[in-house]
């Protein structure tokens, strides 16, 4: 016992330590970056993947009807693809023989634009590369929604620790698509080159992307790029399992208790922009004026029910919840879904150009709730 009390408390201050001065390195990205698409985005085991679309893409009084009604033949550009090279889709595959890219260009590897097609066997995403005749091909699988989505969205789902799934949502068709990561050839070590020093840093570099690196070594991620390119992001642990102990407590937690987590530090919610999420309003510049809101995210029983707690301590281990720095809760919308086996994680799904949907899984646990941006 005296082990695992100084493991966490290790564990605690490094977590605690890198994501406070990373936190404390990242100003609000309002306006930068925009190019007037949503990116749904998801990064597994430091493997991203991204699909960018537009807001105004109608279900209805657009040009799109003959295809949202089923017409064989039809087609539409919906939206583009952006992945890391290890990326398996349809009859997208890693390429073993392609050069390895640099680091700062995998997140690129793989670039297609998405064209949504009814053809004599189905539903599918034609995947096409600059360049190439021949589109990789996406099979999907569709059902029909009473609730019908507008706009044409894309979210991207983690359903297990390197696998994934693409849902699309568009008038009164929901289709999907499962992907995953391969294990991919361990890139060639650099030589040293003789008399060589490295660079020297200076004062002004920007070192956010060395703080992001050092997280995603241990989290994965879930995020939106709005269109104005303000980001939404949740940081959570990789590999929390229904197999681990803290899993069973679930089942457990008593009424206005939080679900502790052993293994793994609280989920990290970071906001460009301020959001109400369930009536409940968290602003932006919680930890200092002027920079994003940072935020812990609990789960708590209530009653026959559960709450999200937002907490101003982001950055505190599973086991440190601390009641006096909630910011707000929002009740949740619990359900149960396939998918027995996996991990603790969470999906930032867009359901407009200013809101979305906040979903936790855990196993066949799901608890969602919706959010907007607030002006």
């Amino acid at each position: 016992m005296r082990h695992l009390g100084a493991r966490r408390l290790a564990g605690a201050l490094t977590v605690g330590l890198t994501a406070a001065i990373a936190a404390a390195a990242q100003a609000p990205q309002q306006g930068a970056g925009a190019d007037g698409f949503i990116h749904a985005e998801l990064t597994l085991d430091a493997q991203p993947i991204s699909v960018a679309f537009r807001p105004d893409l109608p279900a209805v009084g657009g040009t799109h009807l003959g295809l949202l009604s089923g017409a064989v033949g039809s087609r539409a550009r919906v939206g583009s693809l952006t992945a890391h090279r290890a990326l398996r889709m349809g009859s997208i595959a890693p390429d073993l023989d392609a050069p390895t890219p640099d680091a700062e260009d995998e997140a690129s590897a793989v670039s297609r634009e998405l064209w949504l097609a009814r053809t004599v066997q189905g539903w599918e995403l034609e995947a096409h590369a600059a360049g190439s005749l021949d589109p990789d091909i996406i099979p999907l699988t569709q059902r029909a929604t009473d609730a019908a989505a507008p706009t044409f969205t894309a979210s991207l789902h983690a359903t297990a620790a390197e696998t994934g799934r693409l849902v699309l949502r568009w008038g009164a068709h929901v289709w999907s698509a499962d992907f995953r990561f391969d294990e991919l050839p361990p890139r060639p070590q650099p030589q040293p080159t003789a008399g060589s020093s490295g660079t020297a840093r200076e004062r002004d570099t920007d070192t956010t992307p060395i703080f992001r690196r050092n997280a995603l070594e241990e989290r994965n991620e879930t995020a939106l790029v709005l269109p104005g390119g303000e980001r939404v992001s949740v940081l959570y642990w990789k590999s929390v399992d229904v197999e681990d102990e803290d899993y069973p407590t679930l089942a457990s937690t008593a009424d206005g208790a939080v679900v502790e987590l052993i293994r793994a530090p609280v989920l990290r919610l970071r906001s460009d922009v301020a959001l109400r999420v369930g009536g409940a309003d968290l602003p932006i510049g919680n930890l200092a004026p002027g920079f994003a809101g940072s935020y812990g995210i609990w789960l708590r029983r209530a009653g026959d029910g559960w709450q999200f707690v937002f907490n101003n301590e982001p950055d505190s281990w599973g086991t440190q919840y601390d009641a006096a720095y909630d910011a707000a809760a929002a009740d949740v919308y619990y359900s149960r879904s396939d998918g027995a086996f996996r991990p603790l994680g969470v999906t930032l799904a867009p359901t407009g150009s200013d809101r979305g949907r906040l979903i936790v899984h855990w196993g066949p646990h799901e608890w969602a709730t919706d959010f907007t941006v607030v002006d």
